[in-house]
């Protein structure tokens, strides 16, 4: 079940108006399906002692955060539903020591992504389903330029001209405009500093929880109010977005320094290529060696998603460059159809949706929505948890 703390003007996809919680029950041994139930926090289901990887989903709660409060510098959200959407299992015993950072696709605000995120804590995670930069479509502003795609993605990450690590690139496309404050990893470690210094509450019933994420570093170039110069901990953090934002996250995973990612998550992304220029190659920043280990690297997409999807096969393939092996790896690059979602995914890491969902729309969308594609559930907890890993 579920808690709210703050509301949102505008129409979710999913069940959660106000006074209304959500419980997420398990249907079989491998397919939990989204109910509502007019419960409240105190009720006495079998599954309230429950613990990650027990079989029973954990109760959750949440909470709507102003990015401009988590940090020095950052832009205001005009509208509730631009506001970071925070979840988390309500107990302790429930609570793994794994985050999920979600980035929703062009133009989407957190509220679009209520439903993946929602069903990660579930599992036990941790969720920062952030508002990010995301209002300029990077395939319009960089269509048919291959080395565009990258600094347009490397600045709304990392910030413009900022480098993540000494050493590393930084980045500079004309037409974006992402200050270092902005960017999406100081928008994440600002709020995780900000989650971990609340006052315990209803919705944040152990603050220090989020203290494990954050790791101070003089060489950061990312500032905190409580922790000063900090990072995200990356290896304890699965990156995971759709469309734009599963581009976003695997620009981010790719360009890290010492520390990789737990793992990330692409759905319906990245599809970023040169647009007939060159005979249609990937976008130049997917072919580089990545920081983090093309095994790391899971997708779900939908092959009638026809004006991007062919292009996100392709970018699975060719992902990390020349012997990497693509998402998987060398070992585990394999396309699998799991059908409606609810499939055998064999252990793979290339997940393919080939259910009817009526068009190139609803397919592009079919992955991370189950108001369209129900089932499709299924594939999330075997991505969200790596397989059963996690």
């Amino acid at each position: 079940m579920l808690r709210k703390q703050r509301g949102s003007t505008h129409r979710p996809k999913g069940p959660h108006e106000n006074g209304v919680s959500m419980k997420i029950q398990l249907l079989t041994s491998s397919l939990l399906i989204l109910l509502v139930a007019g419960c409240n926090h105190s009720s006495n289901s079998s599954d309230s002692n429950a613990t990650p990887g027990s079989g029973f989903p954990a109760e959750i709660v949440e909470q709507r955060i102003q990015p401009a409060d988590t940090g020095d510098g950052i832009d205001p959200a005009p509208r509730d539903e631009e506001l970071h959407h925070v979840a988390q299992p309500a107990r302790a015993a429930q609570r793994k020591g794994i985050l999920v950072v979600y980035m929703v696709g062009s133009g989407g605000s957190p509220d679009f992504s209520l439903e993946p995120a929602r069903f990660a804590a579930s599992l036990g995670f941790g969720v920062l389903n952030i508002q990010y930069p995301n209002t300029t479509v990077v395939g319009v502003v960089c269509g048919g330029q291959a080395d565009c795609f990258g600094q347009f993605r490397g600045e709304t990450v990392f910030g413009e001209n900022v480098a993540y690590a000494p050493g590393l690139p930084t980045y500079n496309q004309a037409a974006n405009f992402v200050t270092r404050e902005n960017s999406v990893v100081n928008r994440v470690a600002n709020l995780l500093d900000f989650l971990a210094n609340q006052t315990a509450s209803d919705n944040n019933p152990d603050p220090g929880y989020w203290q494990q994420f954050l790791v101070t570093d003089s060489n950061s170039p990312y500032s905190t109010r409580n922790n000063g110069f900090a990072y995200p901990d990356w290896s304890k953090i699965v990156i995971a977005g759709h469309s734009q934002g599963g581009g976003m996250a695997s620009m981010l995973a790719m360009n890290l320094a010492d520390v990789p990612a737990r793992r990330v998550i692409m759905f319906s992304s990245p599809n970023d290529n040169s647009g007939g220029v060159n005979g249609n190659e990937p976008a130049t920043w997917m072919l580089q060696i990545s920081a983090t280990a093309m095994s790391r690297f899971w997708g779900l997409r939908h092959p009638n998603d026809t004006t991007l999807g062919p292009r996100v096969q392709q970018n699975w393939e060719r992902l990390g460059g020349p012997g990497s092996g693509g998402v998987g790896g060398p070992m585990n690059n394999a396309e699998v159809d799991i059908g409606n979602g609810t499939g055998d995914p064999d252990g793979a890491q290339r997940l393919v949706i080939t259910e009817d969902v009526g068009g190139t729309t609803a397919s592009h969308q079919s992955t991370v929505d189950p108001e369209n594609l129900p089932t499709v559930i299924a594939a999330w907890e075997y991505l969200f948890s790596g397989g059963g890993a996690d």
